[in-house]
């Protein structure tokens, strides 16, 4: 077979016209990102979920919002594929929102609900002066000035998982403790370390009617958000909320059969005193347990997943953690030796990788 070189040369790939392709992509991304985030923050995408197809008027009305805003965004969305229009002219087109958008921006504990993630960008976006700031002073930029959108983010991107995963496939992987949560003669005891607003705690309650859920966060915020949802849940009369550092337990003299650490460790400043701390309060036989980001063992060039672990560390995760004196944070992406170090250095003789299988999240059991 004989090859044109000069055809050759001509469709060689320009690295170049690959980068900038590549960029213009991902910032169209991020710029249908914040619409997004108008959609969801604004209940657009329910209201079209819910209310059936509907012209700009129609839904200006029920939302009791402007309607020329509400043109532009709707050919926004209709042009990124979220909503569909059965004629080009706005303002008499009917809209509907495409399949799918109810499971992945309306319904909040759907499997596939993803309406967190603008949440998370717009609080990235509130605090990028700081982040410059950061970099030049090696300071770190505190959770709170993240804002609550910050935490509403966090929430809303774990608890589809706690509601459809947590009690129904994760803790059955694990036979002895599946087995000690069921036992009604003799209740758990369970602290759920850096809850955040509560949901995985809640489902643990929901799930386990006997057992006894105590949660820990450092965020004074998302402690009271835990409290009311577990009043909203009715189980607030045994699973208790309290703002507690990781690193200094705070757990007094309570010994717990299970600890949890539900994508929270690489989050913390000090987690070789925090992982130290749950040994002391593991009850005899008792477990903990850490959920966190599935990492590949080297760096991943190219994998979407591994880019975004990389880059929230950058953004999210390092910058609140570096707000520790002294801090040891390892960043998002820990890495199986990562954590045996820190968990080697808490006092932990050894540690499983349980059989649980979760695109984003890797499952450790420490043992003595």
């Amino acid at each position: 077979m004989t090859v044109d070189m000069a055809t050759a040369v001509a469709t060689e790939a320009n690295p170049v016209e690959d980068l900038v392709g590549r960029l213009f992509i991902e910032g169209v991304g991020t710029m249908h990102v914040m619409s997004v985030y108008l959609g969801v923050k604004l209940g657009l995408f329910r209201a079209l979920a819910d209310g059936g197809p509907q012209t700009a008027a129609e839904l200006a009305a029920a939302t009791a919002l402007d309607g020329w805003y509400l043109r532009e965004w709707l050919q926004a969305e209709t042009v990124a594929g979220l909503v569909t229009a059965d004629s080009e002219d706005l303002a008499t087109a009917t809209f509907t929102a495409a399949d799918g958008v109810r499971e992945t921006l309306v319904e909040e504990t759907s499997p596939a609900y993803l309406g967190g993630l603008p949440f998370a960008a717009s609080a990235v976006g509130r605090v990028l002066p700081d982040l410059l700031a950061a970099f030049r002073t090696g300071a770190g930029v505190p959770y709170t000035r993240y804002g609550p959108e910050a935490v509403e983010a966090q929430a809303a991107l774990n608890r589809p998982a706690f509601v459809n995963e947590l009690a129904g496939t994760w803790l059955p992987a694990i036979p002895d403790v599946f087995a000690r949560l069921q036992d009604s003669a003799n209740p758990a005891r369970v602290a759920d370390v850096g809850c955040g607003v509560g949901w995985a705690s809640i489902e643990l309650a929901k799930a386990f009617p006997h057992i006894r859920v105590d949660g820990y966060d450092a965020d004074e915020d998302s402690i009271t958000r835990a409290r009311r949802n577990a009043v909203e849940a009715g189980v607030n009369d045994r699973v208790t909320f309290e703002v507690v550092d990781a690193k200094s337990g705070g757990y007094g003299d309570t010994r717990y059969d299970l600890i949890l650490f539900f994508e929270c460790l690489h989050d913390m400043g000090r987690p070789v005193e925090a992982l130290a701390q749950a040994r002391a309060a593991v009850a005899d036989g008792g477990t903990v347990i850490v959920m966190d980001e599935r990492t590949g063992e080297t760096i991943q060039i190219g994998d979407p997943t591994e880019s975004f672990f990389a880059s929230a560390s950058v953004l999210w995760c390092l910058p609140q953690s570096r707000v520790e004196p002294d801090c040891q944070a390892p960043g998002t992406v820990m890495r199986p030796d990562m954590f045996a170090n820190i968990a080697r250095a808490a006092g932990w003789s050894s540690f499983d990788i349980l059989p649980i299988e979760h695109p984003f999240w890797r499952f450790y059991r420490l043992e003595d």
